[in-house]
């Protein structure tokens, strides 16, 4: 990533390459001097960094945790799209059966048998 990537992007992209060209800059001077660094164990920047770290691997978890359940949504959906439209075959077929049946001289004397059942 360089600087012209996190330039006008996240706050926290432009802070750790703040952090990198610091440390950068530092390893520099002291591989010239040739003396040891004076750095704090665990500066703030250094604290911030792995706090921001863990953050990612978190949220890198989450999403795969999310995509898992989005792909297994999306077998359902699948399933039960192919259900309905096997359905709505099923459902069409029997309406046409029960048109044929209720039609001509048979379908009336088929109602009129059922009307005097009823009774």
């Amino acid at each position: 990533m360089t600087e012209e990537t996190g330039a006008g992007g996240d706050p926290r992209v432009e802070a750790l390459l703040r952090a990198n060209a610091e440390l950068a800059a530092e390893l520099r001077s002291v591989s010239l001097s040739g003396e040891s660094a004076r750095r704090a164990a665990a500066s703030p920047a250094t604290r911030r960094l792995a706090k921001l770290f863990d953050e990612r691997d978190a949220l890198a978890s989450e999403l795969e945790r999310e995509r898992s359940e989005l792909i297994a949504a999306q077998q359902r959906i699948e399933l039960l799209n192919e259900e309905n439209a096997r359905l709505g075959v099923h459902i069409h077929e029997q309406a046409g059966e029960i048109g044929r049946l209720r039609s001509g001289l048979a379908g009336l004397l088929r109602r009129l048998r059922a009307r005097l059942l009823r009774r």
